[in-house]
């Protein structure tokens, strides 16, 4: 009776301990690795590259549906023009793309997304970076042209759907010697580049008058700078 009275209670303790781990185990939060410049396991990362991939193929010729869906509920972003607040402007936005007279439907013009920088950061969420190349051939036979590059500052969030964009900001280069500002892209071990500068531009641009309708239609003030929004990308 006095080995089954014990058995019982190390078997207790080892419930106990075990489900104290695996709480421990639950509520902590990401931390970083020693070692290495990615800090997301190979599926997460593989998954959110696929995610930055998936961004030009879905505003380019071929498409057969619009960006909106890369984006979680309560995305923002800078991409040109009025900021993207609420799902509705996202989905005005990509939509005109993939519409019978839109980008998606022309040919000749193509987006690629480069250089692609990914990290995770210690509250779950992740930090990407990508350089962009566009590209088109203006009339039949023509020669190819580089038309507009620059760079994608993004932040990702781990939604029930998988990886999502939940912030995103466009910034096009201007030319050789303007010493133009560029935002850096995310180092693991700078915290100073884990965030980037869309809520901040956003408020800028709310500030000078642009904004969206209930419907996600671009609402410019009059006479706006078009420089202001940093050049237009898709």
């Amino acid at each position: 009776m006095c080995c089954s009275k014990l058995g019982y209670f190390f078997a207790g303790a080892v419930v106990a301990l075990v489900s104290f781990a695996a709480g421990q185990a639950l509520n902590a939060k990401p931390g970083i690795k020693k070692g290495t410049l990615v800090n997301l396991s190979p599926e997460d990362y593989i998954e959110i590259l696929q995610l930055q991939s998936h961004y030009p193929r879905d505003v380019d010729p071929g498409s057969v549906r619009d960006a909106s869906w890369m984006f979680a509920k309560d995305a923002r972003a800078m991409i040109g023009g009025a900021p993207l607040t609420k799902p509705e402007d996202f989905k005005n936005f990509y939509s005109t793309l993939v519409a019978a007279d839109g980008q998606a439907k022309k040919g000749g013009n193509r987006h690629f997304n480069t250089s692609p920088i990914i990290i995770g950061l210690p509250d779950g969420t992740a930090r990407g970076s990508s350089m962009m190349l566009g590209v088109s051939i203006k009339e039949k036979g023509g020669r190819p042209t580089v038309d507009l590059i620059g760079k994608y500052e993004d932040v990702y969030v781990k939604t029930p759907e998988g990886w999502r964009i939940k912030e995103r900001i466009w910034r096009s280069d201007d030319h050789v010697g303007s010493y133009q500002k560029v935002a850096p892209s995310p180092i693991l071990a700078d915290k100073s580049t884990w965030t980037t500068e869309t809520e901040a531009v956003i408020q800028q641009m709310l500030a000078a008058g642009y904004r969206r309708d209930e419907r996600g239609n671009p609402v410019t003030p009059p006479r706006a700078d078009a420089a202001a929004s940093g050049g237009a990308a898709r």
